[in-house]
């Protein structure tokens, strides 16, 4: 019985290459079925890195202060350039409900 080898066997990557290749997905823009085919990565797999990091990681991500703002200014990066500003109070509830709604661990 002859196996069909459409997607070739990779060694398992080791956790610095993983790391590198999720940071890569983040600033790619693209859909995860897409950034594997570039790779030639297994897709499930790829899937199942995604997956660990969500619940891994605090679900945090790099928070900035304006040095000089001329109101106070909160910025929240979110990955693969998308950021919320938030410039008053009133706006906060607003950022915690949409922070809320956003999925950790989107479907692959």
């Amino acid at each position: 019985m002859k196996t069909s080898n459409r997607f070739p066997r990779l060694r398992p990557a080791n956790a610095a290459r993983r790391t590198k290749l999720l940071t890569a997905f983040d600033r790619s823009g693209l859909s995860a079925a897409e950034f594997t085919r570039q790779q030639g990565l297994t897709y499930s797999t790829f899937c199942g890195w995604r997956h660990r990091r969500a619940k891994d990681s605090p679900g945090f991500v790099q928070v900035e202060l304006a040095s000089v703002p001329v109101a106070p200014e909160l910025v929240i990066e979110l990955g693969a350039g998308a950021r919320i500003r938030i410039n008053s109070a009133g706006q906060i509830e607003l950022a915690v409900r949409l922070l809320q709604s956003l999925n950790p661990t989107p479907p692959c």
